[in-house]
C-alpha cells in the first residue's frame, strides 16, 4: 500500500488533490473554467459560515471543498496498517463520512426546495459527485484491506460496530470482484444515480392542469377553496395537480367526472418520459446486482434489512394480504352501496372515489364531517402545539432563532435540553413552484458528540397563512407529526461518538418506526384540545368529536393497507426477475388485480409518478412493517398514557437517542423488555 505516513507529503497531496478537485467540480458544475485557490486547514478554517445554498458557486466550492478533504481522509486510511490502528482506522473511515455526509443531506434538500433553478441544479451535480466519491469509495481494495487484516476484537462495541458494518458493505459494493468487474459497477451506480435523480425531477416538475368552466363545478368544495380558486383572465377555473389542489378535489368534490379528471392527470405525470427511464432504472439494477453475484434487486436489497431475504418480504405482504382482504371486501360492499344512492347505474368503485366516498360514509355513518373538522386546525395554532408536544414527550425546549434561509417562509429553530443545544432545524411548510410536491424530513448534517450538531429539515405542502385561514385536514396534522418523528430521531441520536451511528443509518425497514409512532398523538383527545381551537370560536375540539374521528378513521382500512400492498407488490415485482422479460404495463395489471381494491385505470401511469420506485426501489413494504412493529410498541403508551414521563424517556433512550448504536431488532426488545410480536397489529387490523 502507498505511505503517505510523512506529514510534510501529507500536506502537499491534500493540498494539489483539492486544488485539482475544486476546479474540476467547478467546471462542470456551473461550466465556468475558474480554478479555486483553496489554502490547508493549518492556514484557514475552511468554508465560510455563510449558507452553502446563498449561490450555485457556494454549492459547488463546498460540495469540493468537503469531498476533497474525505479524498485526502481516504488516501491517509488506505496506506494506514491495520495492526495496532483499529480504533484509528475506524474513526479515519467515520471522518470521512462526516464529510460526505455534510454535503449528501443538503444537496439533496437544495436540490428539492430552492427557488433557483441554477442552485438547484448546482445542488444535483454535488449529489452526483457524492454518490461518486461513495462509490469509489466503497470499491478502494486497500481500505478494505485495511478493514479486513483488523482485529475487530480490539475495538469497543460502537468501533467494532462500525468495523463489521464498513466490511459488509463494502463486499456488498463489490469491492472484493476483479478490476474490470469494479470497474463497471462504479459505472453503473454513477449511470444509476443520475437517471434516477432524472425520474423524480420530472416528476416534481410536471404539474398539470384541468380547466373548469364554472364555480358550480367545484360542489361540495370547502368555502375557503372556492374563494382562493377564482377564475382567470380567460374565464376558466386552474385545478392543478399539486397537493394542496388535488387532495382537496378528490375528498370533496361531488363531481365525479371532476375527480375522475384530476385523478387521471395526477396518475399521468411524467409520462411519457419516465417510462423509458424506469426501464433503464430496472435494468442497471439487475446487471449490478447480477455482477455482485444476487439473483435480482430484490435479494440484494433486503439483505441489509430486518427483513433479511425477499423471500420474508413477498410472505409478509401475503400474510398482511390475507388479513386485510376479509376486511377490504367488506369495506368495498359499503362504498358500493353509497355510491348507489348517488348513481344507481354505477359501474362501481374507481380510485378517484375512494377518498370522496370514505368521507362520505365517515361524515354520515359516523357524523364526522371534514370541512367542520379542519376549523380546528389552522396551520400556525397546529404548528406551536405539536412543537409544544414535542417538548415535552422529550423533554426539550424548542424556540425560534434567526438563522439565514433559502426561501423567505423557511423558520429556523434550535432544540436545548437545559443550556445544551440539541440540534437545529428548518421548516419549508408550504407550496410554491418548483419544491418537493410531498412530505418529507432531510438530513442538513449528522451529529458527532462534542464536534457538531445534527442539523436537519421538514418539507411540506400544507396550507399557507398568508393566503387565508390555512385550514389543515387532520390527516395533514397526522403528518406533520409523522415527519417531526424523523426529524426527533435524526437530532437525538445525533450524540454519538461517530457519524455513522446516527438515526437515519438503522435498517430501512424500521426507519419509519419513529415516525408512524407519533402519529399516534394525533389522534388523542387531550393532546388535541392543548392547540386544536376552533378559528373563529376559540373553543377547543370536542373529546368526542376526536373519538368519533378515530372511530370514522377505522372504516376503509381494509382497503387502505390493501392498497399499500399493492404499491409494495409493485415495489417488490418490478425488481424481482429480469426486468427484460416482463412490460410495466402488464407487470402494473397483474399486480393491480391481485392486490388493489380498485380497477386499472386505462390511461394511468402510476409506475411513471410512484417516486419510491426510486428511493425505495422494492422495499416499499417498510411502511407495513415499521407500523406492524408501531402497533406492539404503542400498546405500552395505551396502558400507561400518552404523555407518561418514564415510558417517553424509555422510548428516546431504546429507539430515539439509541441511533444506529444497536440492531433494530434489539432496540426493540429494549423498548418492549421482549421480542416483537405481531398480534396488536392483528388485532388493529380485524378489528371493527
Amino acid at each position: 500500500m502507498k505511505n503517505f505516513r510523512k506529514r510534510g507529503k501529507m500536506q502537499t497531496a491534500r493540498k494539489i488533490f483539492l486544488v485539482t478537485l475544486w476546479s474540476v467540480t467547478m467546471t462542470s458544475c456551473g461550466g465556468s473554467e475558474k480554478t479555486a485557490q483553496l489554502e490547508s486547514p493549518e492556514e484557514t478554517t475552511g468554508i465560510p459560515e455563510t449558507p452553502y445554498w446563498e449561490s450555485a458557486e457556494r454549492m459547488e466550492q463546498a460540495c469540493s471543498y468537503h469531498l476533497g478533504e474525505a479524498e485526502f481522509l481516504r488516501i491517509e486510511l488506505a496506506s494506514t496498517s491495520p495492526d495496532g490502528n483499529e480504533e484509528k482506522a475506524v474513526k479515519q473511515f467515520d471522518r470521512i463520512m462526516m464529510h460526505v455526509d455534510k454535503m449528501a443531506g443538503l444537496s439533496e434538500l437544495v436540490a428539492n426546495v430552492h427557488p433557483e433553478r441554477g442552485i438547484r441544479e448546482a445542488a444535483e451535480k454535488c449529489q452526483q459527485a457524492v454518490d461518486k466519491f461513495i462509490t469509489g469509495l466503497s470499491l478502494d481494495r486497500d481500505v478494505y484491506e485495511t478493514f479486513s487484516e483488523m482485529n475487530l476484537g480490539r475495538l469497543n462495541p460502537q468501533g467494532k460496530r462500525i468495523g463489521q458494518r464498513v466490511l459488509r458493505d463494502l463486499r456488498r459494493a463489490g469491492v472484493d470482484k476483479d478490476e474490470e468487474t469494479r470497474n463497471r459497477l462504479a459505472a453503473i451506480k454513477e449511470e444509476m444515480v443520475s437517471t434516477g435523480q432524472d425520474f423524480l425531477r420530472n416528476i416534481r416538475e410536471d404539474t398539470r392542469f384541468i380547466e373548469l368552466d364554472s364555480a358550480d363545478d367545484l360542489a361540495g368544495m370547502p368555502l375557503d377553496y372556492v374563494s382562493s380558486h377564482a377564475p382567470g383572465e380567460n374565464g376558466k377555473i386552474k385545478i392543478s395537480t399539486e397537493y394542496p389542489d388535488f387532495l382537496p378535489v378528490v375528498t370533496y368534490a361531488g363531481n365525479e367526472q371532476l375527480r375522475r379528471d384530476i385523478y387521471i392527470q395526477f396518475l399521468s405525470r411524467a409520462h411519457p418520459v419516465n417510462i423509458e427511464l424506469l426501464e433503464k432504472i430496472l435494468k442497471l439494477r439487475r446487471e449490478y446486482v447480477s455482477l455482485l453475484g444476487y439473483e435480482d434487486w430484490a435479494a440484494y436489497n433486503a439483505e441489509d434489512k430486518m427483513v433479511k431475504t425477499a423471500d420474508v418480504v413477498e410472505d409478509f405482504i401475503d400474510r398482511v394480504s390475507a388479513i386485510a382482504r376479509p376486511r377490504m371486501q367488506q369495506d368495498m360492499e359499503e362504498i358500493l352501496a353509497r355510491k348507489k344512492q348517488d348513481n344507481p347505474d354505477t359501474d362501481g368503485i374507481h380510485m378517484w372515489d375512494r377518498f370522496y366516498y370514505v368521507e362520505k360514509i365517515r361524515k354520515e355513518k359516523y357524523g364526522v364531517d371534514s370541512q367542520e373538522v379542519r376549523a380546528y386546525f389552522p396551520y400556525n395554532q397546529v404548528k406551536e402545539g405539536v412543537l409544544s408536544v414535542l417538548e415535552k414527550i422529550f423533554s426539550v425546549t424548542i424556540n425560534n432563532v434567526d438563522r439565514e434561509v433559502w426561501h423567505p417562509s423557511v423558520e429556523a429553530f434550535e432544540v436545548r435540553r437545559g443550556d445544551e443545544i440539541v440540534g437545529v432545524f428548518y421548516l419549508d411548510m408550504h407550496p410554491r413552484d418548483d419544491k418537493y410536491g410531498h412530505a418529507g424530513a432531510f438530513t442538513i448534517q449528522s451529529g458527532i458528540q462534542g464536534e457538531q450538531l445534527p442539523q436537519g429539515a421538514l418539507v411540506c405542502n400544507f396550507p399557507n397563512p398568508a393566503e387565508g385561514p390555512a385550514l389543515m385536514e387532520h390527516s395533514q396534522v397526522t403528518t406533520l407529526f409523522h415527519e417531526f418523528g424523523h426529524l426527533m430521531h435524526h437530532l437525538l441520536s445525533g450524540h454519538h461518538k461517530y457519524v455513522l451511528l446516527s438515526g437515519f443509518e438503522v435498517e430501512w425497514d424500521f426507519i419509519e418506526v419513529p415516525s408512524q409512532l407519533l402519529e399516534e398523538w394525533a389522534w388523542d383527545p387531550g393532546v388535541l384540545a392543548t392547540f386544536a381551537h376552533h378559528h373563529e370560536t376559540r373553543n377547543p375540539i370536542p373529546g368526542d368529536l376526536v373519538k368519533k374521528m378515530k372511530a370514522a378513521d377505522e372504516f376503509g382500512k381494509g382497503v387502505h393497507v390493501m392498497r399499500q400492498m399493492a404499491l409494495a407488490a409493485l415495489s417488490l415485482g418490478y425488481h424481482r426477475g429480469d426486468p427484460a422479460t416482463f412490460d410495466l404495463d402488464a407487470k402494473a395489471r397483474e399486480i393491480n388485480e391481485k392486490y388493489s381494491p380498485y380497477p386499472y385505470e386505462e390511461g394511468t401511469y402510476l409506475y411513471c409518478n410512484f417516486g419510491h420506485l426510486e428511493g425505495y426501489s422494492s422495499a416499499y413494504y417498510t411502511y407495513m412493517w415499521s407500523l406492524y412493529l408501531v402497533k406492539d410498541a404503542f400498546t405500552r403508551f395505551k396502558e400507561k398514557g400518552l404523555m407518561n414521563a418514564s415510558v417517553a424517556h424509555e422510548l428516546d433512550n431504546c429507539i430515539y437517542s439509541a441511533g444506529s448504536a444497536q440492531d433494530a431488532d434489539e432496540m426493540m426488545n429494549c423498548f418492549l423488555g421482549r421480542e416483537p410480536s405481531f398480534d396488536a397489529f392483528k388485532d388493529w387490523l380485524q378489528a371493527e
